[in-house]
């Protein structure tokens, strides 16, 4: 009898726990100050779209207490977080808005306490956006090679590390390293003087060939086994070389490498408004992938574009306005509505800010909706009551996971235009500041 009550324990025990595969995350979130936070896949086929993306419920204190099945590791975000997990990893974690704030206690924590020293590839990884560039590149590089190095022993040295972790991690210093080295053009001096875009060109490319013999090693590693482009900066690196002339950087491509490069170009149609003519096109690209998760995902996002195509009801999502009063976009329907997604650390969307703000005085028929997508309330309050002139701009924000994965954001600034039903016109309206464009646009429907 005992032997059978074991037995029925270890199937009961084996049906709950996916037979090792499940992960299970749970404490707080509560820096996010949303009620869902969504977890990105950020392996290769991540870059083409967030088909596997999940949904955390968050409790109203910030709790949570999130698992699913996992068949094999991989890397997954979670806002500027970046973790790894394994099948079976089991972890308490506080997870906020910046990487620091972060930590993890439990099964898997080891690893993912390591990742919180990730760079960000946009700022110029070991570069920092700037704040470590030297004299000179050669005193950079020393610099830059010293971090890479001591960031390599830290890896080395930690425990309950996989050797597929540990593999995949050293791709990732590699990356860094040949980022850094390639920004530092941008950190520089170098282009000051340039007068014209061609002579910053030619600028940049002397100094490119000048640093291959450092670029194309680094290049030819981290492109050596298909499964490195899980990791993000590897992509990154790989994807903005893969153009360049060979007598600048020249690596070797495989089949995968190429898909992913032509599914990631190609998925930038998607951000024009989408037409049945254009969905035809795209749905016969994504049909022929051969790497079946790419064509997953390509196809995937371009079925959540076709959602956002001129007629279909606009995706709803909660919105806060400035004194703290929660609402819903669909609140603001009755005029059509021209809405800008846009940052205080985005610097396009700063530049298209006065342009808004001009054109809302114009047209009073229409209502201009700014919608702040920063982490916290706080950043986005001090930016606009440090503006003199918001227009006739109503200034909401939002961290509801429903605007980037239900309009399908994946960069700013965006604009939208939608009719007074709550009915989309466009999904990707004209900048204001292309003002041959938006403005005969504009007054279409400011008649009605």
């Amino acid at each position: 009898m005992k032997n059978v009550l074991l037995l029925f324990l270890l199937v009961v025990g084996f049906a709950n726990h996916g037979i090792g595969k499940n992960v299970r995350l749970h404490g707080s979130l509560k820096e996010f100050g949303a009620n869902v936070v969504s977890m990105d896949f950020d392996g290769a086929a991540g870059e083409i779209s967030k088909e596997w993306s999940q949904k955390i419920m968050v409790n109203k204190d910030g709790s949570f207490d999130f698992s699913f099945d996992l068949k094999k590791p991989g890397y997954y975000s979670v806002g500027r977080n970046t973790l790894y997990l394994t099948p079976g990893d089991d972890m308490e974690v506080n997870l906020g808005t910046s990487q620091p704030q972060s930590w993890f206690k439990g099964q898997g924590a080891d690893v993912n306490t390591y990742l919180k020293g990730r760079l960000f590839p946009k700022a110029g990884s070991f570069l920092e956006a700037g704040r470590n560039v030297k004299g000179s590149f050669e005193e950079t590089r020393k610099y830059i090679d010293q971090r890479a190095a001591q960031r390599e022993k830290e890896l080395k040295a930690l425990p309950n590390a996989s050797k597929e972790f540990v593999e995949l991690e050293m791709m990732r210093i590699k990356a860094d390293v040949a980022n850094s080295y390639m920004a530092y053009l941008w950190y520089s001096d170098l282009l000051k003087d340039c007068k014209t875009e061609e002579e910053a060109q030619t600028k940049a490319n002397e100094f490119n060939k000048s640093i291959r013999e450092y670029i194309n090693p680094l290049l030819e590693e981290i492109s050596a086994k298909d499964k490195y482009l899980d990791v993000a900066v590897v992509r990154d690196v790989l994807l903005s070389c893969y153009d360049m002339d060979a007598s600048i950087f020249d690596f070797p491509k495989s089949q995968r490498l190429k898909e992913l490069n032509e599914a990631y170009v190609t998925g930038e149609r998607m951000d024009e408004e989408m037409t049945k003519s254009l969905y035809d096109e795209l749905y016969v690209f994504g049909s022929k992938l051969k790497n079946a998760d790419f064509k997953q995902a390509f196809l995937g996002r371009l079925e959540k574009r076709a959602k956002l195509m001129e007629g279909r009801p606009a995706i709803d999502f909660a919105v806060v306005n400035m004194d703290g009063k929660k609402g819903k976009l669909s609140d603001y329907k009755g005029k059509v509505l021209y809405v800008d997604f846009w940052a205080t650390w985005c610097m396009p969307c700063l530049g298209e800010m006065p342009y808004f703000n001009e054109l809302s005085k114009q047209f009073p028929n229409i209502q201009f909706v700014g919608i702040s997508l920063d982490d916290n309330t706080e950043v986005w309050l001090n930016k606009l009551k440090g503006d003199a002139d918001h227009g006739k701009v109503l200034e909401l924000f939002s961290t509801d996971p429903l605007v980037r994965t239900g309009w399908d954001i994946t960069g700013i600034p965006r604009f939208l235009l939608i009719d007074k039903d709550f009915k989309i016109i466009s999904a990707s309206a004209p900048r204001p500041s292309e003002k041959d464009v938006i403005v005969p646009l504009l007054e279409k429907y400011n008649k009605k």
